[in-house]
């Protein structure tokens, strides 16, 4: 039982990791504080930063006092986040980033399906990748079936659920142990796998989140030794299910830099189902001009141009 003075716990405990995120992260905090779902607590862990992070995270916790502080040395994303289970309160962990955008229904949505679904230990959605100015360009549906979502894990795809858009049972992370310290840069696809040998995954078929993609990601800045982790991870995760695992099967995968002329045809097409009137213009033109001589390039800016003028469809409305 929890001491007189000590406040009744939380539904939810969000948990985010923040280093030197100080350019998104008061957007970050301010989309959950703006949650329908009220009953939360905030449990910020500022992993080392350098930059003005742990300012911004102390004046919005001196006004909200739903948001707590912990500030230590830096040791990289698994620390960091099982710092933060360790004093996270809530019969559930909904996790999120520094840099990414919760919509309001999120949590009342997430709560609500673990509430009636006793056998589902992790809930994601969809999500939209947002850039680092804030537009929306790309939509990202998931699968949302069990089997799917393991089997798409099983292959390698970390993504199957994504990370900041995901709600946890605190028992369920418990029982597996925690995030491993050895899965640090997929300690993600880790857990779900271990997850999943517990109870089922489960994916909301709506949009719940803005995932900020941009160059200082993790994932674009936090490579090494990634592969031989993931080795290690598949290899555990194979033999948990009684499956034969070959390495040979997993060679490494080439790293592609952001922002280059095929992310950026990509984009261009991909976000003219947000109507935004910049969005894919800005995009078809970066194409050009970082591969002027690709027909690829050319043809993505008059696609864009086409679909502007009603000549050709844009993809469907999100």
């Amino acid at each position: 039982m929890p001491a007189a003075s000590e406040p009744p716990p939380p539904r939810v405990s969000v948990v985010i990791p923040v280093f030197n995120a100080a350019s998104y992260l008061e957007s970050a905090l301010a989309s959950v504080q703006a949650q329908t779902f009220a009953d939360f607590e905030i449990v910020a862990i500022d992993d080392g930063s350098t930059d003005r992070s742990k300012a911004i995270l102390d004046h919005m916790a001196a006004a909200d006092p739903r948001i707590r502080v912990i500030s230590r040395p830096n040791t990289g994303i698994v620390g960091a986040l099982n710092d933060g289970l360790a004093i996270a309160r809530g019969e559930f962990i909904a996790r999120m980033d520094g840099d990414d955008l919760s919509l309001p229904e999120r949590f009342a949505k997430q709560v609500a399906y673990l509430s009636a679904h006793s056998d589902c230990v992790a809930v994601g959605s969809f999500f939209t990748y947002i850039d680092s100015t804030g537009a929306r360009v790309k939509w990202n549906p998931r699968k949302t079936d069990h089997q799917e979502i393991e089997s798409a894990l099983l292959g390698g795809d970390g993504g199957a659920l994504i990370h900041p858009a995901v709600m946890f049972r605190r028992k369920a992370i418990e029982t597996v142990g925690g995030y491993r310290v050895e899965a640090q840069w997929i300690e993600d696809l880790d857990l779900y796998l271990r997850l999943a040998l517990i109870g089922r995954l489960a994916n909301l078929p709506e949009v719940l989140l803005h995932y900020r993609y941009h160059a200082h990601s993790v994932n674009f800045t936090r490579n090494d030794g990634r592969h031989q982790r993931k080795l290690w991870v598949m290899e555990q995760a194979y033999a948990a299910r009684g499956l034969n695992f070959n390495p040979k099967d997993w060679p490494a995968p080439s790293i592609n830099p952001a922002n280059g002329a095929a992310e950026a045809r990509d984009f261009a097409l991909s976000s003219l189902r947000f109507f935004e009137l910049r969005t894919p213009w800005r995009y078809a033109l970066r194409a050009v001009l970082l591969a002027p001589t690709n027909r690829r390039s050319w043809k993505t800016l008059g696609y864009v141009a086409k679909a502007f003028l009603g000549i050709v469809p844009r993809p469907g409305a999100a």
